[in-house]
């Protein structure tokens, strides 16, 4: 591989470049706010050390909850099916939701020194990853500049990629005025060459409703172009000590451009016959005002409205939002409640009551959530593909309710279970024939994660298992999935570097199918592609001296002798690989 040849100077740094280290204890600082830290010296520890925030963008998923799109990860398939956030119009692409994601940072850097982090990474085959973020003080506030570019041949699912990611993040404080402002500038752009799978003549079966003819799927060479671009600016302003007032404005605008479509192609479930492009463009607008009053020492109360602009072509959808909230400290307990209507008459409500008790000398936190909700997303998509012509939403899927429950138990500070109860009536889903539809029956749905960290002198071992269970194939889920990380950790080398050197292993049981199509942005019930049993070994090793952190991984090293497996059919997971990647923190 390419990276090989930076080994010897990696070694030399490792050998040479040495300098005694901070103590051990500073390494498990996950729970370290690194940005709001503004003690002396605590804030380059911190970043220093190896934190599990860098695990996670140096491989570009979460190796437990989800992975969507991807042949690299251990998917908890499918997450989208919690409609937490459906209160608000939304476009439902999963590519481009998969693909403009990104960790959140706090917009406020408390420090005197500026911080620059450099990440480098390969990814998929052949692909390199260049990651800069800078990050510096200024008298009356801080900025923040993010960029991200990454390059690839890809593997399977993507057979080429081009990603480029920039952000710029500001916030300013008035000396006098208890005024501050907060701003981002973000744009997004990827282009794909995508092959659709392990093969090249996956059939689908023929659809009588739809007339459908049987044709080969023929999207292995479509080419793919997204682009986003947007603005968030908060203002707040705090006239009393009790009361706080903030208003917030977020615009983007979303483009999907598929091209070189060929004739007679089945771009599942549309057949485009001679078209050889397909263009979607959004523009979303959203405006926020919220008003906090602290009702006294206990007490705190939040009542906000919202207004959204949902703008495709000639459609233009628009909802407004009211949310409300009330907590106390001494109760330990939050009650929140949105409601919104758009200028269809359909309506979204939720309620949420979340409380905290310590019974049996264990830590308990009990939620209890109720939604009642209309597809925005699937809905639009539906107007889309099926009605161009119309502007307004038929009536004939009905709201779905969901209620749950969800109990997270702290068992000490290593051991955390957390478990959760789902019943579904009128779930929206896209069936085998990718139709929009919904669930004749109520849907139960239970999931339990167990979360440890056991330490041992130098050993350390991080584990996480999940199980669930639910009552119908309509959402489809994996029964059994875990990761673990076993690892020694200490200094090297006259203390001069501090060390890692484990495995991590993932499994995760049979999963009943589903699939990816492009032509709708989204996953749809498919059990023809049910996937068996897969599971995943790496061997690490990782060295940290002075800032310099390196990260020296053989990843999926059981695939050497066990062929193709699965994350989710016809994707198989990548092939076994050797990957070096590096972070680099300056203070000056």
């Amino acid at each position: 591989m390419n990276v090989l040849k930076w080994t010897p100077i990696f070694l030399s740094l490792v050998l040479y470049g040495q300098e005694v280290q901070i103590d051990d204890s500073l390494t498990n600082s996950l729970l370290i706010d690194s940005i709001s830290v503004s003690e002396p010296g605590l804030f380059q520890n911190a970043q220093n050390s190896f934190l599990e925030e860098d695990d996670l963008l140096l491989i570009g998923y979460h190796p437990f909850e989800e992975t969507t799109l991807s042949n690299f990860g251990l998917p908890r398939v499918p997450v989208w099916w919690k409609p937490n956030n459906h209160l608000n119009l939304k476009i439902g692409d999963r590519l481009l939701e998969a693909s403009a994601k990104r960790p959140i940072y706090a917009s406020l850097f408390k420090e005197n020194f500026p911080h620059t982090k450099i990440m480098y990474a390969p990814t998929l085959v052949e692909g390199q990853k260049m990651n800069v973020i800078h990050q510096r003080p200024y008298k009356f506030g801080s900025v923040l500049i993010d960029y991200d570019r990454t390059v690839s041949e890809g593997y399977l699912v993507h057979e080429k990629l081009k990603t480029t990611r920039f952000a710029f993040h500001g916030n300013f404080s008035h000396p006098n005025i208890p005024y501050n402002s907060e701003w981002r500038f973000h744009s997004f752009k990827n282009e794909s060459n995508w092959n659709g799978g392990v093969t090249d003549d996956e059939l689908f079966l023929s659809n009588s409703e739809s007339n459908w003819e049987l044709l080969p799927t023929q999207w292995t060479r479509l080419n793919t172009e997204i682009k986003q671009k947007g603005l968030d600016w908060k203002h707040s302003y705090r006239y009393s000590n009790k009361a706080e007032i903030d208003y917030e404005l977020k615009v983007s605008r979303d483009s999907l451009f598929y091209n070189d479509l060929q004739e007679d192609t089945l771009f599942y479930p549309v057949r485009t016959d001679s078209s050889s492009s397909l263009s979607r463009v959004f523009t979303t607008t959203n405006h926020a005002l919220r008003w906090s009053q602290k009702i006294d020492s206990d007490k705190n109360v939040m009542v906000g409205l919202s207004y959204q602009n949902f703008d495709f072509e000639t459609s233009d959808l628009k909802q407004y939002n009211l949310h409300t909230s009330l907590s106390s400290k001494s109760l330990k307990n939050h009650v929140s409640l949105a409601y919104g209507i758009d200028a269809n008459k359909r309506y979204n409500l939720q309620a949420n009551y979340q409380q905290k008790i310590f019974f049996l000398g264990l830590n308990h936190q009990f939620k209890l959530g109720f939604e009642k909700t209309h597809p925005s997303w699937m809905m639009q998509n539906d107007i889309i593909f099926h009605h161009p012509s119309k502007l307004e939403i038929s009536d004939v899927n009905k709201p779905s309710t969901h209620r749950s429950l969800e109990w997270d138990m702290n068992l000490n500070e290593t051991i955390s279970l957390y478990s959760s109860y789902h019943n579904i009536d009128d779930h929206h889903y896209y069936n085998a024939s990718a139709i929009a539809t919904q669930s004749e029956e109520t849907i139960q749905i239970f999931q339990s994660t167990l979360n440890y960290k056991i330490h041992y002198k130098k050993w350390n071992w991080k584990g996480q298992i999940g199980y669930q269970n639910c009552s119908s194939s309509e959402i489809p889920l994996v029964d059994f999935l875990t990761h673990q990380k076993i690892y020694w950790q200490g200094n090297i080398i006259k203390k001069a570097t501090l060390a890692q050197f484990g495995t991590r292993i993932r499994y995760k049981s049979s999963h009943p199918g589903m699939s990816y199509s492009p032509m709708i942005g989204d996953f749809y019930v498919n059990p023809l592609y049910e996937t068996e049993a897969s599971l995943r070994c790496d061997l690490f090793a990782n060295f940290q001296i002075k800032t310099l952190k390196i990260y020296l991984s053989y990843e999926h090293i059981n695939g050497l002798g066990q062929g193709n497996q699965y994350v989710l059919k016809p994707y198989p997971m990548t092939k076994p690989f050797f990957r070096m990647s590096l972070i680099w923190n300056f203070y000056d």
